[in-house]
């Protein structure tokens, strides 16, 4: 079997494809435009309400705000702990034994994102109002 070299001859098959895929979705954008939603209202308060990825953040800072602390900024530093210690899971899990433990973490991290991210979607981030700019 003969060698293809990767350059050119692959780089232009992958700007080939590239611009026809984003061809096609400008394609799509032109012609299938996104609706613009309601429309604004001036001293109206709008609700907020979160993607789905960032609803645990939401409910979160909610249940943070609603009894345990008036501090923002620790409702902003524990998230990102708790991320930085993600992170770093690979370099603290060196034997096979403690890996059982990780997985009960593991599954239980997932329980409360969960959990916070119906609270987010029941409740809101009303008890915060005052609070934020």
């Amino acid at each position: 079997m003969r060698d293809i070299p990767f350059f050119p001859h692959q780089v232009i098959r992958e700007l080939a494809l590239s611009s026809f895929l984003i061809g096609v979705l400008l394609i799509l954008a032109a012609l299938v435009p996104p609706p613009l939603g309601d429309e604004a209202q001036p001293g109206k308060v709008m609700e907020v309400e979160p993607q789905w990825y960032l609803a645990p953040l939401f409910g979160f800072l909610a249940l943070w705000c609603a009894g345990v602390s008036q501090n923002l900024s620790l409702g902003v530093v524990i998230p990102l702990l708790v991320v930085l210690i993600i992170l770093l899971i690979p370099f603290i899990d060196r034997n096979a034994a403690g890996r059982r433990y990780w997985r009960i973490a593991g599954a239980a991290f997932v329980a409360v994102m969960v959990f916070l991210a119906c609270y987010a979607y029941l409740f809101g981030v009303e008890s915060c109002s005052g609070l934020l700019p």
